[in-house]
């Protein structure tokens, strides 16, 4: 979608977009620089394929509007890392990540706090492409405040972020995550869809509380929100692409994890969930 995207060019609106795709000009890597003339130079044509080349989506983020970044998608599937966090609060001012999951290609990962949660930055410097579901608001200014405090930087400089609750809306579908996940018929196991974030942060003083099964739960509980990432992201980018006036193939689809084999303790669900 990214060679597709003419606005990503200085100036270049959708309005024009939609006039260089009715000139029959779809790809600017491979387009002649003459045809496109009348819209883009011939420098930033260059720069664009240069940075297309190298693969460098920060870049293309930073060109795009917030709106169109789920263009990034299939460019960058398999340097894509899918992000959530988990926190004691709402407010990084005073609250802390407790655990950050990860789904790349190389499977899952928790980073918990306490154990190996310092790994994360130099995990995800692989990683060209972060999708999360409301990280602009939450995950990504947690984990800067978390990690910026300690001397690491941003840790995001490097890549580009598809924030999935406004390609979603986008797409038509509002609300949190799981509401989509409901929608959308992408669920988790029966005994762990009764759980809330509030529930996450009850898991975790527990587990900091000595009780047995409450990490693996909080692990798993936030592998299954981890696990529904990829699926949103190919149904916004199927259902937002098939919105523009040219054909593109359908995001592709992976399988990335089975989070069936991560345990949880049934019967600590219950307990937390008793009443709803």
């Amino acid at each position: 979608m990214i060679p597709n995207s003419f606005v990503i060019f200085p100036g270049v609106r959708h309005s024009v977009e939609e006039q260089i795709w009715e000139a029959g000009i779809t790809d600017w890597y491979r387009a002649p620089a003459a045809l496109l003339e009348p819209w883009i130079s011939e420098p930033d044509l260059e720069a664009a394929r240069k940075a297309l080349e190298r693969h460098d989506a920060r870049q293309f983020n930073d060109a795009l509007l917030g709106s169109d970044r789920w263009r990034l998608y299939q460019d960058f599937i398999d340097e894509a890392a899918f992000l959530d966090i988990e926190t004691t609060g709402l407010s990084s001012g005073d609250a802390v990540v407790t655990m950050v999951g990860v789904l790349d290609r190389g499977g899952f990962t928790a980073y918990t706090r306490g154990e190996n949660l310092e790994e994360l930055p130099e995990a995800i410097s692989k990683n060209k492409l972060i999708v999360t579901f409301n990280g602009t608001s939450f995950d990504l200014p947690f984990l800067r405040h978390e990690f910026e405090a300690s001397g690491r930087g941003d840790l995001f400089d490097h890549a580009a972020h598809l924030d999935l609750r406004y390609a979603m809306r986008r797409a038509g579908y509002t609300g949190g995550l799981k509401r989509i996940e409901q929608t959308l018929g992408i669920g988790r196991e029966t005994a762990l869809s009764k759980l809330s974030g509030r529930d996450a942060i009850t898991l975790w003083r527990m587990a900091d509380e000595g009780e047995k099964g409450a990490m693996e739960t909080l692990i798993r509980y936030n592998a299954e929100d981890v696990a529904s990432l990829p699926d949103l992201a190919s149904i916004a980018y199927d259902e937002l692409s098939a919105m523009l006036p040219i054909d593109l193939p359908p995001a592709q689809k992976r399988h990335w994890v089975n989070t069936d084999t991560l345990p949880f303790d049934v019967d600590l669900v219950n307990y937390i969930t008793r009443g709803r």
